[in-house]
């Protein structure tokens, strides 16, 4: 063998894994549209009001609009509105709806669709939530699907309901929920019914 071989030395690289930015939407307001359901709203990202989100819901592009009083707040949020997309492409896609073996990849769309999706279903247990007192409730956090328990008209505490009886219901629920569900009462061990 001959030739000149000449040694290389390389400067370590150094990774920068970027933490998952906190991405809020807030006055939201959702309506129908010609093509679905349209969306108006205000993108935050690390508690910074970035943009405006609009759908019109006639099967166009999601418009975002970076927030800003001079062209520095406009970069500055626009930096961010990127940092954002970058995560939501980071994360993994999810089935096609025509074909559960093929990924789509993820956007910031489809992020914000996620987001509204996890608030509907706060909003949902928020409602369940005022019915602990009257009823024992079985929740799929997926699906939305839910089973109660109460005890007849003019609704009754679940406090003036025997202690057997309340435990015999709740045995029961738990074993006949579906896959997935579960009871989400928080009430139930201070009434004295063993989870």
């Amino acid at each position: 063998m001959s030739g000149i071989f000449r040694i290389v030395q390389y400067k370590p690289i150094k990774i920068i894994i970027m933490p998952k930015p906190n991405i809020t939407l807030k006055k939201v307001k959702m309506f129908k549209g010609h093509d679905g359901v349209g969306l108006d709203c205000d993108l935050y990202v690390d508690g910074v009001k970035v943009c405006h989100v609009f759908d019109d819901a006639r099967g166009g592009e999601v418009d975002f609009e970076p927030y800003g009083n001079t062209p520095a707040e406009v970069k500055i949020n626009r930096g961010l509105l990127i940092k954002a997309e970058e995560y939501a492409r980071s994360l993994p896609g999810s089935p096609s709806i025509f074909n559960e073996d093929v990924m789509m990849p993820n956007d910031l769309e489809s992020l914000i669709n996620n987001i509204l999706a996890e608030m509907e279903k706060e909003k949902e247990i928020k409602k369940l939530e005022k019915k602990f007192a009257t009823h024992i409730i079985s929740y799929n956090k997926e699906t939305g699907a839910s089973r109660m328990i109460s005890y007849g008209k003019p609704v009754v505490l679940l406090s003036r309901v025997t202690l057997a009886k309340l435990q015999q219901s709740y045995d029961n629920l738990k074993a006949q929920q579906p896959a997935g569900n579960e009871i989400i009462n928080t009430n139930l061990s201070a009434l004295g019914i063993i989870i």
